[in-house]
C-alpha cells in the first residue's frame, strides 16, 4: 500500500448538460451483470433477515396498518365501491386527510389488488418489501450511473441504500410507505436526469413524479422539494443554464400542483385534529446527533436514538455505510468534478440538517425518516468519485487515515452501547479486514482491474456484515403485535360480531396472548373484515372525539372509555347510540395501576357474553350502520338515504324556530349542506344540522367533498394539462428535427 495513487481514467466532464458513463465501450452485459449482483446481493440479505425472523417485514404497521388499507382498498377496487370517507370507521375514516392511504395512487392500487388473491398477510408483505427493496436499489444504480460512477461503483451504491440502517430496520419492516416513498424519490430523481441532461422525453417523470407523491409520503415530498431546490442552486450559480433553469421550474410546477391535490385535504383538516395544535420541539424522539452520525460506518454498533423502545436504540439505526471512511482515498477528486456533484450535495446538506433538527416540526415527527436521504445521496456521491479517483495503488497515508477513521466510528459506537462489545469487535475486524483486501487486490494485477475488484470486496463485504448484524439486532425495535398472518383467520373473528364495532381497553396485550386474536382485533387488522370498526388506526385522532373517549391512535382506550360510551348527556343522549354502535369488545386486561379490570356494566337492552381474553357486550336490537340521522332535536324527518360521502333527508316538521338533525358521523372540515344550514357540532364532534320552519316538507342534502376541493381538483387538472402539453410538444419538437436530419 505505498507508492503515489494513479487514478482511473477521467470521464467528461459532468458539470455539461450531459454526463456520459464511464465505460462507454464496454458492453451493456457487463452494466447488467453489475446490477444483477447488487440485486441479489439485496435479495440475500432480505433472505437472511428472513431466514432469522420468519415475520422481519411484517411487524408494527406493517402488520397493524399497511396491510389492511392494502386489503380494504383492493375490496373496494373489486367491488365497485371507491369511496374517499367512511363515516363508520370513524375519525379512521377521513382517507384522503390520513394521505397514506394513497387513495389516488395506481401503485397502491396494484398491491391493494394482490393482496385479495392470497390467504397468507405475512408472506405477500415480505413480497412486496422485496420489491420495494429492488426498485430502491436499481432507482440508485441508475441514478449513479447517470451521474458518472461506474458499474461496479454503482452496484454498490445500491445495495448501500437499501442496508442504510433505517431503512433495513424501520422502514423496511414497518414504515412500508418509508421504504417505496425513497424508491420512488430516487427513480423520480433519475428519470428527471434523464429528461433534463439526457434529452429523453419528460413523461416518465412525470409519471413517477405522480406515483411518489400520491403514495402520500410527506418526507419523501419534502426530499422532492431539497431536490428541486438543489437543481435551481446548480442550474443558476453553476451552469448558468437560463433554458434549463426554465425547465426545472416547469417540472416544479408540475409537482407542486400534484403536491397541493394530494397534501391539501390534510392540511386543511388538521385544525380539528391532535396535530393542529402540535408546535415545535425537541423530545429526541427518533432524532440523531453528530456522535450517532459519526458512528455511522460501525455497521454492527448500536445507536444511542431513543425512541418506543427507551433512550438507546436495539438495532443499528445510525448505519449509513461500512466503506464511508474510504472517502479520504478518493475525496480528491471533488475538487475537479464538484459542479457534477451539487445536487447531489446540496440534497445531502438540506437532509443533513433536517435530521439534526428539532424532533417535532408541526405535523411532522421523527428526524431519522430523513436518514434513507442521507444515505442514498452518500452512496451515490461516494460512487461517482470512487469512478474518477480509486487508485492502482493507495498511499499508506490514505490508507491509515481510512483504517483510523473506521476505528474511531468504532469506538464511538461502543462508546454509545458497551455491552454490544463482542459483536462490534467482530464485525469492526471485518470492516477493517474489508478495507486491507480492497487496497490489495486493487494493487494487484493491471490498473483497469482495480476498481472493479475493489468494488467486488465492497459488495461481498456489505452482505457478510449484514449478515454479522442480524447477531446484533434479529429483528426490528419495533413490535410484532401477533396478527395472524392468515386473512381468513382474521375474517372468522366477523361472523359473530355485528357491524359498528368498539374496542375497550389495552388492546396492545394481543401480543402477549395470541389466542386472543380469535375474539378481537387491532387496528387496521380490522380493514380486513367487512365490518364498520371505530377503533382503527388513524394519523390524524379528531381532539374532540379522542378526548372524550381517551383513544390513542390505534384504537387502544383506558378501561373508564367503557363508561364514558353510556354515560347520558345533558340532553339525553349517549355517545354509544350517537356513533351506532352494536359491539363493544372490551379487553381483560389491567388498568393503569395495574390492577385487574372489572366486568363492564350491562346496561339495559344489551347482553353480555364472557369470553377467554375478552367481555364482548352486545346491542339485543342492532341500529343501523352509522352515516345517516342519530336523532333529531326539536324537529322530524323522514326519507334518509345514506351513502358514504353523502346523506340526505326531508324536513317533516320543526318545533319552535330551529331544529336540529344529528348525523352519525364526525363534523370534519369540508361539509356542504344544501336546504339547510350547518350548525355547531353535537357533543364537539357531531355533524349538525340546523332546520327551521322555513325548510319543512324541502329535501335537505349533505355533502362531502375534501376541504379546498375546487382548488385540489384545479390543480390536478392543471397538471394533467402541463405534462400532456409538455410531452406532446416535446414530441413533435423530436419529429422536426429526425426529419431535419434526414
Amino acid at each position: 500500500m505505498s507508492g503515489g495513487g494513479r487514478y482511473a481514467d477521467a470521464v467528461s466532464d459532468t458539470s455539461t448538460a450531459s454526463v456520459t458513463t464511464p465505460e462507454g465501450a464496454a458492453s451493456r452485459r457487463g452494466v447488467l451483470l453489475w446490477w444483477l449482483a447488487s440485486a441479489v446481493a439485496v435479495v440475500v440479505v432480505a433472505a437472511d433477515r428472513v431466514r432469522v425472523t420468519r415475520r422481519y417485514f411484517y411487524v408494527d404497521d406493517t402488520q397493524l396498518g399497511a396491510f389492511g388499507q392494502w386489503y380494504d382498498i383492493g375490496r373496494r377496487l373489486l367491488h365497485g365501491e371507491w369511496t374517499i370517507l367512511d363515516p363508520g370507521s370513524w375519525q379512521g375514516g377521513n382517507f384522503l386527510a390520513e394521505q397514506q392511504w394513497g387513495l389516488w395512487s395506481p401503485l397502491t392500487w396494484l398491491v391493494g389488488l394482490g393482496s385479495q388473491v392470497q390467504d397468507n398477510a405475512a408472506l405477500y408483505a415480505t413480497g412486496i418489501k422485496i420489491v420495494f427493496l429492488l426498485l430502491l436499489q436499481t432507482s440508485v444504480f441508475g441514478l449513479a450511473r447517470s451521474y458518472g460512477a461506474s458499474a461496479p461503483w454503482a452496484a454498490l451504491a445500491g445495495l448501500s441504500a437499501v442496508v442504510g440502517g433505517q431503512t433495513m430496520y424501520m422502514d423496511a419492516p414497518s414504515w412500508v410507505t418509508g421504504l417505496s416513498g425513497a424508491g420512488l424519490f430516487v427513480l423520480t430523481w433519475w428519470m428527471m436526469r434523464r429528461h433534463l441532461d439526457e434529452g429523453r422525453s419528460p413523461w416518465a417523470y412525470f409519471v413517477t413524479a405522480y406515483l411518489l407523491i400520491a403514495l402520500g409520503y410527506i418526507f419523501a415530498v419534502i426530499a422532492l422539494v431539497f431536490l428541486f431546490l438543489a437543481l435551481l442552486v446548480e442550474t443558476e450559480w453553476v451552469r448558468r443554464d437560463r433554458e434549463r433553469l426554465v425547465r426545472v421550474l416547469g417540472l416544479g410546477v408540475y409537482s407542486g400542483l400534484l403536491t397541493i391535490f394530494v397534501y391539501l385535504p390534510g392540511i386543511l383538516t388538521a385544525s380539528v385534529t391532535e396535530r393542529g395544535s402540535t408546535g415545535i420541539a425537541n423530545d429526541q424522539f427518533l432524532g440523531l446527533d453528530l456522535g450517532d452520525l459519526a458512528a455511522g460506518p460501525a455497521a454492527t454498533g448500536l445507536s444511542s436514538v431513543a425512541g418506543y423502545w427507551g433512550p438507546i436504540a436495539p438495532a443499528p439505526l445510525q448505519y449509513l455505510g461500512w466503506f464511508l471512511p474510504l472517502l479520504v482515498v478518493v475525496g480528491v477528486a471533488l475538487r475537479r468534478e464538484w459542479r457534477g456533484l451539487v445536487v447531489v450535495g446540496v440534497v445531502a446538506a438540506c437532509t443533513l440538517a433536517m435530521v439534526l433538527g428539532p424532533s417535532v416540526v408541526g405535523p411532522l415527527r421523527y428526524p431519522a425518516r430523513m436518514l434513507p436521504y442521507l444515505v442514498i445521496c452518500l452512496a451515490v456521491g461516494f460512487a461517482v468519485l470512487a469512478t474518477k479517483a480509486w487508485p492502482h495503488v493507495v498511499e499508506r497515508s490514505k490508507a491509515a487515515a481510512a483504517l483510523g477513521l473506521s476505528a474511531l466510528a468504532l469506538w464511538l459506537a461502543w462508546s454509545a452501547q458497551p455491552d454490544n462489545t463482542r459483536w462490534l469487535v467482530v464485525g469492526g475486524l471485518v470492516q477493517l479486514a474489508a478495507l486491507v483486501v480492497m487496497f490489495f487486490v486493487s494493487a494487484r494485477g493491471r490498473a483497469s482491474q482495480a476498481p472493479g475488484r475493489a468494488a467486488a470486496v465492497a459488495i461481498v463485504a456489505t452482505v457478510l456484515l449484514l449478515n454479522l448484524q442480524m447477531h446484533v439486532a434479529r429483528a426490528a425495535p419495533l413490535g410484532d403485535f401477533g396478527a395472524p398472518a392468515s386473512v381468513d383467520r382474521v375474517q372468522q373473528v366477523q361472523d359473530d360480531l355485528e357491524t359498528g364495532v368498539f374496542t375497550v381497553g389495552d388492546v396492545y396485550g394481543l401480543q402477549n396472548d395470541l389466542e386472543a386474536w380469535d375474539e378481537t382485533l387491532l387496528a387496521n387488522v380490522w380493514h380486513v373484515t367487512d365490518l364498520d370498526v371505530a377503533s382503527v388506526y388513524t394519523v390524524l385522532p379528531h381532539r374532540e372525539l379522542a378526548s372524550r373517549l381517551c383513544v390513542d391512535l390505534r384504537g387502544v382506550t383506558c378501561p373508564e372509555a367503557y363508561d364514558a360510551l353510556f354515560e347520558e348527556q345533558a340532553d339525553g343522549s349517549r355517545i354509544v347510540d350517537d356513533m351506532h354502535l352494536n359491539t363493544i369488545i372490551v379487553w381483560r386486561g389491567v388498568d393503569a395501576d395495574g390492577d385487574p379490570v372489572e366486568a363492564p356494566e350491562v346496561h339495559e337492552g344489551w347482553t353480555l357474553e364472557v369470553g377467554d381474553a375478552t367481555w364482548t357486550v352486545r346491542r339485543d336490537d342492532p341500529v343501523v350502520p352509522a352515516g345517516g340521522v342519530t336523532r333529531t332535536i326539536d324537529a322530524m324527518v323522514s326519507d334518509v338515504d345514506v351513502r358514504d360521502t353523502e346523506v340526505s333527508f326531508t324536513v317533516d316538521a320543526v318545533d319552535g324556530e330551529a331544529g336540529e338533525v344529528v348525523l352519525s358521523r364526525i363534523d370534519w372540515p369540508g361539509y356542504r349542506i344544501d336546504g339547510a344550514r350547518q350548525a355547531d357540532p353535537a357533543q364537539g364532534y357531531l355533524l349538525t344540522v340546523e332546520v327551521t320552519p322555513d325548510d319543512v316538507g324541502r329535501e335537505v342534502t349533505v355533502s362531502f367533498r375534501p376541504p379546498g376541493w375546487p382548488i385540489e381538483l384545479a390543480s390536478a387538472v392543471l397538471a394533467a394539462m402541463l405534462a400532456v402539453a409538455w410531452t406532446g410538444t416535446d414530441l413533435v419538437r423530436r419529429r422536426v428535427r429526425s426529419r431535419a436530419a434526414r
